[in-house]
């Protein structure tokens, strides 16, 4: 019998199924966005894979899935940046669960439709996983965007302690008219848990936004330590009754 070996498809196959597990697994991972990096590392293994699985079908043997391993291994490897062994461990056990699951779920979608693998179905995968890219690129890239812009940070006022999350807003330009300081903007809720009107008179602080303008009460904090190392002490924030549509902030700082 004569098997036919059609090596541009299985290399197109393979480079965008490379392609599409990094997307994935960054995604689920939270790992910053590198298109270049990812194209050529998919393009590279999809290359490896086509000589691996050539050469699998004569001499490999039994190595043939240790081998597939170190090609998975190295995959990950390269395409994100690991703080440790443990994180890395993550990444590839989220590559492998993401292949598994892309797998079933292609099968699936054959069984339902009744065909065979054919250029049509190909083709089809192609469009399906293209627009699958459009999505996941643009969701790590809205992560990646609020990571940088966002950052958690310990404030202490009144002897009290609070983990709170803060969040850079280069469109606060709230500054004091009296002596020209930033304003920090703080949560009602926030404020309420520091106490921080108590026994000290507000500073009125006026704005001006979209919504219209109007006097902010500002009250001076003891001491923030973000977890970047940066620290601000003896610093004005304004307390607001919506700060922000996200509940989980509860502090805009003023670049």
């Amino acid at each position: 019998m004569v098997i036919w070996f059609y090596a541009d498809l299985y290399w197109i196959i393979n480079f965008i199924m490379n392609l599409f597990l990094l997307y994935v697994t960054a995604y689920m991972r939270q790992k910053q966005f590198r298109g270049i990096r990812w194209i050529i590392i998919s393009a590279v293994f999809a290359i490896i894979s086509f000589i691996i699985t050539y050469i699998g079908n004569y001499r490999l043997g039994k190595i043939y899935l240790p081998i597939s391993l170190v090609e998975i291994i190295l995959i990950v490897w390269l395409a994100y940046e690991h703080e440790s062994l443990r994180v890395f461990f993550k990444d590839f056990m989220s590559f492998i669960a993401s292949a598994v699951f892309t797998a079933g779920a292609l099968l699936m979608f054959t069984g339902i439709v009744n065909t065979d693998f054919s250029m049509i179905f190909l083709l089809l995968s192609i469009l399906m996983l293209f627009i699958l890219f459009r999505f996941i690129r643009f969701s790590i890239l809205k992560q990646n965007l609020s990571r940088k812009s966002m950052m958690c940070a310990t404030v202490i006022h009144h002897g009290r302690k609070q983990q709170i999350k803060v969040l850079y807003d280069t469109g606060n330009h709230l500054v004091s008219p009296y002596s020209g300081e930033p304003v920090v903007i703080i949560s009602r809720g926030l404020s309420e848990s520091l106490e921080v009107e108590r026994g000290a008179n507000p500073l009125l602080i006026p704005y001006h936004s979209i919504g219209g303008d109007g006097l902010l009460k500002a009250y001076r904090l003891e001491f923030l330590l973000l977890s970047d190392g940066s620290v601000r002490k003896n610093f004005l924030a304004a307390v607001s009754e919506d700060i922000c549509t996200e509940k989980e902030i509860q502090m805009i700082l003023n670049i």
